[in-house]
């Protein structure tokens, strides 16, 4: 009777330990893989890659939704957010084309661009910063940006027109924002 268990306990064994190895391969896989959500950016970063243009840097980046694994030892993995940031803009004094002094009031909606040529701007210059920094610079660069708008337009343009203020606003605003890596939805 032994002789017919044992092939039997040999056969448990082996099941037992292909199961324990299959979840032990599992477990390493899913270590190692990150998936970025649709909204975000994964930036991997440790290792140096080469540029179409030969230049390298240190990083590469899977935009919205993608996925890849990250080398041990080599790579560290950092997420960027591309939600929208809703920014409240005051601004107050601000002199209109016939020295008219306005009090404006705005909210703007910013995000990290996920342009793939403009997205290395946004790494660059935000990588491990706060929300609310990113926030701020967009603030201030909206604000600056929305006096000069304000100083070419009459009080009634602003008033009556606002498409033509809101399209001004996003033409003068977007080369800075671009240096960024900042869009601006609206």
């Amino acid at each position: 009777m032994t002789e017919d268990v044992q092939p039997l306990i040999n056969a448990v064994v082996i099941a037992t330990s292909m199961a324990i190895g299959l979840f032990v391969l599992i477990a390493i896989v899913r270590s190692f893989l990150f998936i970025g959500k649709p909204n975000e950016v994964l930036i991997f970063s440790g290792r140096q890659r080469k540029l179409a243009d030969g230049s390298f840097i240190g990083y590469r980046e899977m935009i919205g939704g993608g996925r890849s694994f990250r080398i041990p030892v080599l790579e560290k993995v950092d997420r960027m957010d591309l939600s929208t940031l809703p920014i409240d803009i005051q601004v107050q004094n601000a002199y209109s084309k016939g020295g008219i002094p306005l009090r404006v009031h705005a909210v703007a909606n910013v995000k990290v661009s996920s342009n793939p040529g403009l997205i290395k701007n946004a790494i660059e210059r935000f990588m491990g910063q706060n929300i609310s920094e990113i926030r701020r610079v967009a603030k201030e660069t909206l604000e600056g940006h929305l006096r000069g708008v304000l100083a070419t337009l009459t009080p009634e343009e602003v008033n009556e027109d606002r498409l033509k203020f809101a399209t001004a606003l996003l033409t003068e605003a977007e080369e800075d924002f671009d240096k960024l890596g900042l869009a601006l939805d609206t």
